[in-house]
């Protein structure tokens, strides 16, 4: 999944600003291009091995390099929390919203699924006003129907197992929007590092118990690759593709640790539309690995969304003075 995008303009809150807009956009660029890659291979794995196997050797892959970095960023000190509560809630969202993704990837073209998860930034803003009684504006507004005019354009209404299939990465958006709000809660007493840390251990927990449940499979009569691609049995994986799924979670450790850091050492007014950049690599991916070729109107509906998106966060960002 793209990063997980948005929640770094709150996590830069928790550290030290710098200004080195450069050094910031070569980090941001570099995150989005870990989390495009980790897509395809995802998508990749999603024909032969159920959703949550993927998941758990990705985060067990993950556990070193995670605490690697946190060494180096806050500690390993900074582990002990007495937010756990906090960290439960918001892991529990991100797990889903990585969830929903993948689901999603697993079956709708690539470049449709990436813009529909980055209207994640609109349900911010959505639930901001509902939650935090935020007030809306008239360029809000404005911002807010463009997005959902773009989103019902790529779903094109009519067409019954796009709509169906969307669904997967709308909900990932939302889910990932409202975890976003839980990093503004614990905001000032925990680093982007831990929070990180402790989606890998959830995950490994959550995905292993899952696989418990239903490692054998689930017997759901289904012509849907998404329902196949979380219902299979669990398989034990061939040398290469076990080397894919360990390789998936060292890299989503230096995404995301890159990630971070394009927020720590750059105003997030001037780096933050350049997550928008992950859609070209999503493009490119779904034409030259699957002959995914965007339809004139998906492409119409994510220009809009990008445009949009882009349009919010200047807005927010400048409105906060960040």
């Amino acid at each position: 999944m793209r990063s997980a995008r948005g929640g770094y303009n709150e996590m830069r809150a928790m550290t030290n600003q710098q200004d080195t807009p450069i050094k910031g956009i070569f980090y941001l660029i570099g995150g989005v291009f870990v989390f495009s890659t980790q897509d395809v291979l995802i998508k990749y794995l999603s024909s032969g091995y159920p959703l949550f196997e993927i998941m758990f050797i990705r985060s067990l892959a993950a556990v070193v390099p995670c605490l690697v970095i946190v060494h180096f960023d806050s500690g390993l000190g900074s582990l002990k929390t007495k937010r756990m509560g906090a960290h439960i809630v918001r892991s529990a969202l991100m797990f889903l919203s990585y969830s929903f993704y993948y689901l999603g990837i697993a079956v709708i073209p690539l470049a449709d699924a990436v813009a529909l998860f980055y209207t994640s930034p609109f349900f911010v803003v959505i639930l901001s006003i509902l939650f935090f009684k935020e007030q809306i504006t008239v360029k809000r507004w404005i911002s807010l129907i463009t997005c959902f005019t773009g989103v019902l354009i790529i779903l094109h209404p009519g067409s019954g197992t796009m709509v169906t299939a969307a669904i997967f990465p709308i909900l990932s958006a939302l889910t990932y929007a409202l975890s976003v709000l839980m990093i503004r809660r614990v905001a000032g007493s925990e680093s982007a590092s831990t929070l990180g840390f402790s989606l890998v251990i959830f995950s490994i927990f959550i995905s292993g118990g899952l696989g418990l449940f239903m490692g054998k499979g689930l017997a759901i009569s289904n012509s849907s690759l998404n329902l196949d691609f979380l219902t299979r049995a669990w398989i034990y994986p061939s040398t290469k593709d076990m080397g894919i799924m360990i390789g998936i979670g060292i890299f989503v450790s230096i995404g995301f640790y890159s990630l971070t850091q394009a927020y720590c050492v750059a105003k997030s007014s001037t780096i933050a539309p350049f997550e928008y950049t992950g859609m070209l690599p999503a493009v490119m991916w779904g034409f030259f690995l699957w002959n995914e070729t965007p339809s004139f109107g998906s492409l119409t509906g994510i220009l809009i969304i990008l445009t949009s998106g882009i349009y919010l966060i200047r807005l927010e960002t400048r409105n906060r003075g960040t």
